[in-house]
């Protein structure tokens, strides 16, 4: 009985460190690079990265007005594969910075994760002036078998078209 109990305990503390290991800053942040770089190469993958009961909300006020975006994972992916053909059309290249990043744990044994940042992401296309998008961005982050998940995003961005 004390042996089931000991390897009960062994699991869950287990479990929990990989928890702690999935929501660290450096993880997290490692993998949100990676994400955002495959989202504006147009990679199908960045899909794969949201769940499939993805609620979105995006914001964007440019020159050109202000455009809005809800919906779910179909929604989303539509705008990525929008967005990555017009940045292949202009042959633009771009650079993405994260600063104020926040991560607070959630869900037990740390299942979910809330994450709050500034995204300042530069395109410079052809002989155009570079632009530079700022946005303010949350969203939650669910640990599932087959690794992170965005399960809600909002985002507030300027300094668009």
């Amino acid at each position: 009985m004390i042996r089931l109990v000991l390897i009960a305990l062994v699991l869950l503390g287990g479990f929990y460190a990989h928890g702690r290991l999935t929501f660290s800053e450096p993880r997290v942040m490692g993998w949100m690079t990676q994400h955002a770089a495959r989202s504006m190469q147009g990679d199908s993958v960045a899909c794969d990265d949201y769940a499939d009961d993805l609620k979105v909300e995006l914001t964007a006020k440019g020159q050109r007005g202000r455009w809005e975006v809800e919906g779910g994972k179909a929604e989303m992916c539509g705008y990525l594969k929008q967005s990555a053909a017009a940045l292949t059309v202009l042959q633009a290249t771009t650079q993405t910075e994260f600063d104020n990043v926040r991560i607070t744990r959630g869900g037990f044994p740390w299942t979910t994760a809330r994450l709050q940042y500034t995204q300042r992401t530069t395109v410079q296309a052809g002989g155009l002036p570079s632009m530079t998008v700022t946005s303010e961005d949350a969203m939650v982050l669910a640990r599932t078998p087959g690794g992170l998940r965005i399960r809600e995003l909002q985002s507030q961005s300027s300094g668009g078209l």
